[in-house]
């Protein structure tokens, strides 16, 4: 069954792109063929392997030669960052239901919205099946009057390469900031001095270049000695945080593929997806304004990861995977509401 995958794909978001990798697999090894609209069709056919249309002028193509439509994941729905980036995902739903294509929403965060957000994503989502990967979300469909089940992020079902090195002791404390987060990022830099004065290495990584190139390379100048490495693709984001001691992110896949391999992380949170997976994770978690005494503190004690609540994800991604397979065959579309 070929099914269309809907997100903000090709964009240079390594964390978008880990979950991708991570729902193609699962689709793939359930039969489905997956293609994806993307900013940069080209990059992802390269990347991933997929039949890939551009997510404007591709869409109604995309549409005609696929039977479903998977709206997800991420954080798509919301329009705190810009009402057209809501506007684009609910339109590609309600076109694929005008034209008879079945609609799952898969693996979303839901928020933060507008009032306006919330009326129109409740009339377009009203009898879609419908999976979010946090509390919140969950909290905000329930409010919304939207019947939805909990998954979690398919990026926790990337294959790991078996020579990859475990989490060490002895190994460095690895840093993602976000080039849009200038608090938070300064937290990382200070904590990032005080760590070298003890004489703990440090390795930088950018989960999207071109937003937080310049962060990384602040933390470099600052910072003698720093290791920059290559994070621009799921399998070397994987790779550049193997054998650390621990990992402290801005990024929320910097959380999530620290999870995945198994080694300690605390995340400083700037939206709820990310104090989302955090709590689920049972991982730290720093607000502004950071407490930077206790997130040093935390740092040298790298206490390891909560193994009993990252299996726990692992297996409710795994079935998540099985409830998204379910609908994609089950589902019947419906004419969408207006708005």
């Amino acid at each position: 069954m070929k099914v269309l995958i809907s997100g903000y794909y090709g964009a240079g978001n390594v964390g978008d792109e880990a979950l991708l990798s991570g729902l193609i697999t699962g689709l793939r090894a359930r039969g489905f063929e997956p293609a994806v609209l993307s900013a940069d069709p080209p990059a992802t056919r390269a990347l991933h392997g997929v039949a890939a249309f551009d997510r404007v002028k591709g869409l109604i193509p995309a549409l005609l030669s696929n039977r479903a439509l998977i709206s997800g994941g991420g954080g798509l729905l919301q329009d705190v960052t810009s009402a057209r980036s809501l506007t684009y995902y609910l339109t590609t739903m309600r076109t694929a239901l005008r034209l008879g294509k079945r609609v799952v929403v898969y693996g979303q965060s839901l928020g933060p919205l507008s009032s306006a957000g919330k009326d129109r994503i409740a009339r377009t989502l009203r009898d879609v099946p419908l999976a979010v990967r946090d509390a919140e979300s969950v909290a905000i469909a329930k409010e919304l009057g939207l019947s939805c089940v909990m998954v979690a992020d398919p990026a926790l079902l990337l294959p790991v390469a078996a020579d990859l090195p475990p989490a060490d002791p002895a190994g460095p404390v690895v840093l993602v900031p976000r080039g849009d987060q200038d608090v938070l990022n300064s937290a990382i830099e200070a904590l990032a001095v005080r760590l070298a004065e003890e004489q703990v290495p440090l390795v930088a990584a950018a989960f999207h270049p071109v937003q937080d190139a310049g962060a990384v390379e602040r933390l470099a100048r600052l910072v003698p000695g720093l290791e920059v490495r290559d994070a621009s693709t799921p399998a070397a984001a994987l790779r550049a945080l193997a054998g650390a001691r621990y990992v402290v992110s801005v990024r929320l896949h910097g959380c999530i593929l620290a999870a995945r391999l198994e080694i300690g992380f605390a995340g400083l949170s700037y939206d709820p997806k990310v104090r989302g997976f955090l709590a689920q994770a049972a991982a730290p978690s720093f607000q502004r304004p950071v407490d930077e005494r206790a997130l040093l503190n935390l740092v040298r004690a790298a206490p390891p990861v909560a193994g009993h609540a990252v299996a726990h994800l692992t297996r409710l991604a795994d079935e998540g995977i099985d409830w998204l397979a379910t609908n994609l065959r089950e589902a019947r579309p419906r004419r969408p509401r207006q708005g």
